[in-house]
């Protein structure tokens, strides 16, 4: 069975391996920020990670919208595929 922790290990490794950044992201007085903070080409990307089958809380949802007010990328990714057409798009500029 596929956890979290799985789909992050695999995202880390995608973005290391193609010389992007990946940082932990916490906001110790706000609850519900996006997991990991991605930095590749000068863009900067906000992940929210989930087991497979799992969906964001409200709280988390209320987070990526503020986000995506901002016109800051942000994703949801929650599977290997996941991860995989995210550094596609990486790769292509679609990040």
């Amino acid at each position: 069975m596929i956890i979290e922790n799985d789909v992050e290990k695999r995202l880390i490794r995608k973005v290391k391996a193609l010389g992007g950044l990946t940082f932990k992201f916490t906001s110790p007085s706000t609850k519900g920020v996006p997991d990991r903070i991605v930095i590749f080409r000068g863009g900067v990307i906000f992940i929210e990670l989930k087991r497979p089958g799992e969906a964001p809380s409200a709280l988390q949802r209320y987070w990526l919208k503020e986000l995506a007010y901002q016109k800051v990328n942000n994703y949801v990714i929650s599977t290997f595929e996941e991860v995989d057409k995210f550094i596609a798009g990486l790769i292509g500029g679609n990040g």
